[in-house]
């Protein structure tokens, strides 16, 4: 119990040192490299599959609360766009996979994983539940979300400037705000009517999921139910502690894999992480300039939809810079759910096969 509380606390410590560092997803990068460095130093250490579940039904309950009803106004027109990108979202992950699986020498769940277009602690706790490496899919993943934040503003700024010229208008921007500042100055209700509510019910989804042997079943259904909740009450957005809380748990979790062997291996992934990279900027481009030419989107916003990093971070990076939120945040949305929903489904269906 002493080795859980002080794992914990090291998660915790490393969480905080990352957000003064202003890492990227900080309480999960931060908890993961301190807990990962405490395990390469002091052996190996273990944490209990109890709090991979907790973070999955915590994160889920916080993804769920994050759709609204304006993002499904705009589905019937965005839907055909929508489902194309999911589909080469997934073309990429197959053939980037493969390509891993035969090149590098991957494990088929760690490569098929590794190339998932989701968030990097969803993703990380994917791995843990089908028996890949989480230590390698959290790097790749990591590597993806801070290669696309970094490299994203001047590449979208460049391509914007090659294909066309923005369309976003700063009336449309100044309405954005003014709904966001609407939506954070509701009157916050009491704990059991919102916050108590959505994560009671959201485990009790998590649990079904469970039950039912779905894969990373506690993610997809308390997703599912805080969304429905979130539909049918208009509860208020779960407060980003309740994420952090998560990123600790599942950052720690991660963080226990790492050893001195995974150190060594962690140089044999430059040239993946380039080619992962590589694979989704090219997917970028060329869907930014397909979609500009359908009209749906302006330039500028078709690159920012269909840029796998965090869904809230491309959406509200796209205000700053003139993009269209709205839709930009019903893609990245729909990327989101269509990663921890379907895409678990279809990596489990391809290892069944392999098997």
């Amino acid at each position: 119990m002493m080795i859980v509380l002080i794992t914990l606390f090291i998660g915790l410590l490393g969480g905080f040192i990352g957000k003064i560092l202003r890492f990227p997803a900080p309480f999960m990068l931060g908890s993961m490299l301190s807990v990962g460095i405490f395990s390469i130093l002091y052996g190996d250490i273990e944490l209990s599959s109890s709090f991979k579940i907790i973070a999955q039904l915590v994160s889920g309950a916080y993804i769920g609360q994050n759709i609204t009803k304006s993002d499904l106004k705009h589905l019937p027109k965005l839907g055909p766009l929508i489902i194309t990108l999911m589909l080469i979202f997934t073309l990429n992950m197959l053939i980037v996979g493969f390509s891993l699986i035969v090149f590098f020498k991957f494990d088929a769940a760690t490569a098929l994983l590794s190339c998932l277009p989701g968030g990097i602690m969803d993703v990380s706790l994917m791995s843990i539940d089908m028996g890949a490496e989480p230590d390698v899919v959290a790097t790749l993943q990591t590597a993806r979300f801070v290669g696309m934040m970094l490299i994203l503003p001047a590449w979208v700024s460049y391509w914007t400037k090659r294909i066309g010229n923005k369309t976003g208008s700063s009336t449309a921007r100044a309405s954005q705000i003014v709904s966001i500042k609407k939506e954070r100055e509701r009157a916050k209700p009491r704990f059991w009517h919102n916050d108590g509510l959505i994560l009671i019910l959201s485990t009790l989804g998590g649990v079904f999921g469970l039950w039912l042997g779905l894969p990373v079943g506690a993610l997809i259904g308390s997703v599912l139910v805080s969304s429905i909740l979130k539909m049918t009450r208009n509860t208020q957005p779960l407060p980003r502690n309740y994420r952090f809380a998560a990123q600790v748990l599942a950052g720690s979790l991660i963080g226990t894999s790492f050893s001195h062997d995974s150190l060594l291996h962690m140089g044999t992934l430059v040239i993946p992480i380039l080619l992962l990279l590589g694979s989704y900027l090219v997917i970028n481009v060329f869907f930014g300039k397909w979609i500009a030419k359908t009209g749906l989107l302006d330039v500028q916003s078709a690159l920012f939809a269909s840029s796998p990093a965090g869904a809230t971070d491309m959406s509200l990076l796209a205000g700053d810079l003139g993009g269209d939120m709205p839709k930009i945040a019903t893609i990245q949305i729909c990327r989101t759910l269509y990663t921890v929903l379907i895409m678990p489904l279809i990596v489990k269906l391809i290892l069944n096969i392999m098997m």
